[in-house]
């Protein structure tokens, strides 16, 4: 009844907060580049925590790519189109409870927490967040800045182990190599004798980049054009993919396909082409192809119980560094363009972070404007 309906103001006592204007990434625009439609500005958190919400003290926020398109995208292109102007930027992030409200049970004060739903806004210094929309973390798993990527990590893990029906010796291919999720898959991969076959973008440094994505534990890398299929064949890589993961779609998409063997699943995960893979009929009728997408909010909604687990597992291999994964912070308060800027430019092999030091500032309500 409570989920449905509510609960009635006055039937509990409200938890006041401090006055205190916090930070935060407002996007005002949706038409133009990110380093102009996003800007920090100070707003007051609100006055008290009604039935179910708690403060939290955001610590660590990635920049994702999908964060980046959203803001830059036309109104209604997406699914941030529907969001007001202005919004909160910001998918991700890890962070410690400071204050409990009336009716919370399963946190407490300095609690570590990760975003459940989308679109929560985690670019910002504090926020108040219902209990039912956070995923709480223990405290000891990893370092905050890999619970900031806990997200990419849970993927990567998710991807190697549901789909394939994968054995020692099968090969993998994933385009997106260098992200944070290519990277954790590379290095799974490692662990459990599979081949990892990283597809990325050209660059000036590929020969760099290939050296990097193979101490990771990468088999073959390939750059992301032409047929991967017929590159495959002129290193005598004989034995086609059983498995391919895509986070980019479009002709990059295809691409994955065209290498696997006959049916074999293509996963896409994310789209950070932003543009839908046609298939040509071929591969549905000689090659059998098999295409489904992969929503972890979705398996964690599913599978609530197995969660834990997976998280340490995780965070058992990260503190063992057995898994790594390449990151540059930012203090948000101070150095937001700078960050915005560097998660801009293409080729870059680390994660943007974005660290908050500075949570704001305290004001008098009696002579301040809020």
């Amino acid at each position: 009844i409570i989920e449905q309906f509510g609960v009635s103001k006055g039937s509990y006592n409200e938890v006041i907060l401090p006055k205190i204007r916090a930070y935060q990434a407002n996007v005002t625009s949706l038409r133009e580049h990110p380093t102009r439609s996003i800007a920090i500005v100070s707003e007051p958190i609100p006055a008290t925590l009604e039935w179910g919400e708690v403060l939290v003290n955001v610590r660590v926020a990635p920049i994702n790519p999908a964060d980046i398109r959203r803001s830059a995208e036309p109104d209604g292109s997406s699914a941030a189109g529907s969001l007001p102007l202005p919004h909160i930027a910001g998918s991700d992030a890890i962070a410690t409870v400071v204050k409990v409200g009336a009716g919370v049970k399963s946190l407490n004060e300095g609690d570590w927490v990760i975003p459940y739903k989308p679109n929560m806004g985690t670019w910002r210094s504090l926020a108040v967040w219902k209990e039912k929309d956070v995923v709480k973390l223990p405290t000891d798993i990893v370092p905050m800045e890999y619970a900031a990527m806990m997200r990419e990590m849970c993927v990567a893990y998710r991807l190697l182990e549901d789909f394939g029906n994968l054995k020692p010796g099968d090969a993998v291919v994933i385009n997106a190599a260098t992200s944070v999720v290519g990277q954790c898959v590379i290095q799974l991969c490692a662990m459990l004798k599979l081949r990892a076959i990283a597809v990325a973008r050209a660059r000036k440094d590929f020969d760099k980049t290939e050296a990097w994505l193979k101490s990771l534990g990468a088999s073959e890398v390939i750059v992301d054009e032409g047929s991967i299929a017929r590159e495959l064949e002129k290193r005598s890589l004989f034995a086609k993919p059983r498995l391919a993961l895509d986070a980019v779609g479009g002709a990059s998409a295809v691409r994955l396909a065209e290498s696997l063997q006959p049916g074999c699943p293509l996963i896409t995960y994310g789209d950070l082409g932003a543009r839908a893979a046609t298939f040509p009929m071929s591969f549905w009728t000689s090659n059998a192809l098999i295409v489904r997408g992969f929503s972890l909010r979705q398996w964690m909604h599913d599978n609530k119980k197995k969660v834990p687990k997976m998280m340490e597992t995780l965070g058992k291999l990260v503190r063992a560094e057995k898994l790594v994964a390449q990151y540059t912070d930012y203090e948000l308060s101070s150095e937001f363009a700078e960050a915005l800027e560097h998660a801009c430019e293409d080729g870059k092999c680390t994660k943007i972070l974005l660290r908050v030091n500075d949570i704001g500032t305290t004001y008098d309500s009696a002579t301040a404007t809020p």
